[in-house]
């Protein structure tokens, strides 16, 4: 069953403690290309983040990976980017506190990885093996459109 993308107000929603807990059982995070600040992937770690909130679920998600990568090349822990949105009224304060605490350079080097990661670092062969169906998707060459493509079509 595919699950919807979260979306709407209730996204920048805050309680009295921050940012309102996602339950990603019942949705998914945003895109993987979508971008906060200039900063591709981020959207979707501040969902799943939200989603480790105490009253959240992860579901099937989760924080090790890409976002765990996206953090480390900014230098900010995984602790410390939960604070920072467990404390945010909106995505933008989220985005505030990471342009003010990544190292330099940092952003300008994750959306540079991100963006042109090939799908199992380029070897076409073996993701063909682990996923069939990627030989009738030549199109799909990178990571990020690959996992969008895998959750548009629960696989």
């Amino acid at each position: 069953m595919k699950l919807p993308t979260l979306a709407g107000p209730a996204r920048s929603r805050r309680n009295d403690a921050g940012m309102e807990p996602l339950d990603l059982r019942n949705g998914r995070p945003r895109r993987a290309r979508d971008e906060a600040g200039g900063i591709v992937f981020l959207p979707r770690s501040i969902d799943k983040v939200r989603a480790a909130l105490p009253g959240g679920d992860l579901g099937e998600y989760t924080i090790e990976g890409f976002t765990s990568g996206m953090l480390g090349e900014f230098n900010i822990s995984v602790a410390d980017f939960t604070e920072a949105v467990r404390r945010a009224n909106t995505d933008d304060d989220v985005v505030a506190y990471v342009h003010q605490h990544a190292k330099p350079g940092g952003i300008e080097s994750w959306n540079d990885f991100a963006t042109k990661r090939e799908i199992y670092q380029g070897d076409r062969a073996e993701a063909i093996a682990d996923h069939p169906w990627l030989a009738d998707h030549p199109e799909l060459v990178y990571s990020l459109d690959f996992l969008d493509y895998t959750e548009d079509h629960d696989l």
